[in-house]
C-alpha cells in the first residue's frame, strides 16, 4: 500500500510550485507569494472542509488573490492615511484570504434562501404560503 504524502512534503511541493510560477516573465512575484500566503491562511483555518476541498479552494484562492490584488491594494490604500503605498502583494494576501471565505458565506446564504425571502411565493404551490 502506498504511503500518504506527508504534510511537510505537500508544503514543500506547494512552495516550489509557487516559486516556479513567480519566476515566469510578467508575473509579479510579490503578488503570487502574497496570494499563496493568504490562501494558506484560509486553508489552515477551514476546519469544516475535507482535504480535497481544501486543496481546490487553496488553488481557487490563489487565482482569485492574484486577480483581485490591484483592487484590494487600492481599497486598503484608501483606508490608510494619505500618500500610503500598498503593494499588490499585500492586496493579494488580503484578497485571497477573504474572497473565498466570502463566496462560501454567499453559498451558505443561498442555501437558506427560503428563510431569507419568505414573502416570495413558489409558483408550483398555487401562490399559497
Amino acid at each position: 500500500m502506498a504511503e500518504p504524502i506527508s504534510t511537510s512534503s505537500t508544503a514543500a511541493l506547494a512552495v516550489t510550485g509557487v516559486g516556479a510560477v513567480s519566476l515566469l516573465p510578467g508575473v509579479d512575484a510579490a503578488t503570487v507569494l502574497g496570494a499563496f500566503a493568504g490562501a494558506a491562511v484560509f486553508a489552515l483555518n477551514s476546519d469544516e472542509l475535507s482535504t480535497g476541498k481544501k486543496i481546490a479552494f487553496l488553488l481557487l484562492s490563489i487565482v482569485m488573490g492574484c486577480l483581485a490584488a490591484p483592487l484590494a491594494a487600492t481599497l486598503i490604500a484608501r483606508a490608510l492615511p494619505a500618500d500610503t503605498h500598498v503593494s499588490h502583494g499585500v492586496g493579494a494576501l488580503i484578497a485571497s484570504a477573504v474572497l473565498v471565505k466570502f463566496l462560501l458565506a454567499l453559498i451558505r446564504l443561498a442555501d437558506r434562501s427560503d428563510r431569507l425571502m419568505p414573502h416570495v411565493r413558489d409558483p408550483r404551490d398555487g401562490g399559497k404560503q
